[in-house]
């Protein structure tokens, strides 16, 4: 009988510890940073009331071009069990876009930097130990190597970083974290926050693939869908195989004012195993209007 009792009392004891578990994975947590709101554990129903607080309830900009800076984390917790395919796709770019153009700010003030310790290059002929400093940092965060010291790898550093240090245009990076994940609906966005099946290789770190195990890869798991798609852009911008696109995106600054994903998109067709990848992309920017997005800015002081 104690031994019953005791049976029961463990049983009482773990569905207690798995209820507090969801009953604090299903909190829902707004921080407010400088008017910029990071959402965590949120429902569909808790972000759309959210959105609906900052008016923002349709897949493109408020007035001005404006999106609002809310970020969140994680998919919503129920996303999985969206039935309308329409709609899970409108909310899904609604959800990307204010992250897509965070990072593309974050990449014009990496590159203002660049064109700052370029002037004062042009200017002095020379960079203070604090300035190189800082254009190595560039050179290091964006893989560019060069054995060439003095003014002559200074100057190599600035000409090749200018090519990497650009835009990663925002209808490119939710549309091809849209290909790439199904629209969230993979195994790989719910449990890694791996929007662009990123990968680790011969590590015991990272979520291992239902298939090809023996491959020695596994999905890297990111701390917020912030993360992840900083990371994507990073390589975007740092991996040699996306030579080819940095040519193509060169100059398109200076002649339009802005760089825009359709003009790129071509460019694309090797970055991935998916077929026709470079197509579809350039589909689901065009269908989705996303070029809309491409020349939003963000909007903070928001309503929590």
């Amino acid at each position: 009988m104690k031994h019953l009792r005791l049976f029961f009392l463990s049983v009482l004891s773990f569905i207690c510890s798995i209820t507090d578990l969801y009953a604090n994975d299903s909190k829902l947590k707004i921080t407010d940073f400088g008017g910029t709101l990071y959402v965590e554990n949120a429902t569909v129903q808790e972000l759309e009331d959210l959105y609906k607080k900052n008016k923002y309830q349709r897949a493109r900009a408020l007035d001005n071009d404006e999106y609002p800076a809310i970020f969140i984390k994680e998919l919503p917790l129920d996303y999985q069990e969206i039935k309308s395919q329409k709609y899970r796709n409108e909310l899904f770019i609604r959800m990307l876009a204010p992250m897509a153009i965070k990072v593309n700010e974050e990449i014009s003030n990496e590159r203002n930097t660049l064109l700052r310790l370029e002037r004062r290059y042009k200017q002095n002929k020379t960079l203070t130990p604090t300035e190189t400093e800082k254009l190595e940092k560039l050179a290091t965060k964006y893989d560019y190597f060069t054995r060439q010291k003095g003014n002559e790898r200074i100057e190599s550093q600035i000409f090749n970083l200018k090519r990497r240090i650009d835009s990663v245009p925002p209808s490119i990076l939710i549309a091809a974290a849209a290909m790439e994940s199904n629209w969230g609906f993979s195994r790989v966005a719910k449990e890694a926050n791996s929007l662009y099946k990123e990968k680790v290789w011969f590590t015991t770190e990272g979520l291992e693939p239902l298939e090809n195990k023996e491959d020695g890869y596994r999905f890297k798991i990111f701390d917020s869908l912030l993360e992840c798609m900083r990371s994507f852009a990073l390589t975007f911008n740092s991996n040699i195989n996306y030579s080819n696109v940095w040519q193509a995106r060169e100059g398109l600054t200076e002649r339009h004012g802005v760089i825009i994903g359709e003009s790129i998109a071509y460019s694309l067709s090797q970055s991935s195993n998916l077929p026709n990848f470079a197509g579809i992309l350039d589909y689901t920017t065009a269908y989705y209007d996303l070029l809309a997005v491409d020349l939003g800015h963000l909007k903070r002081g928001l309503n929590k």
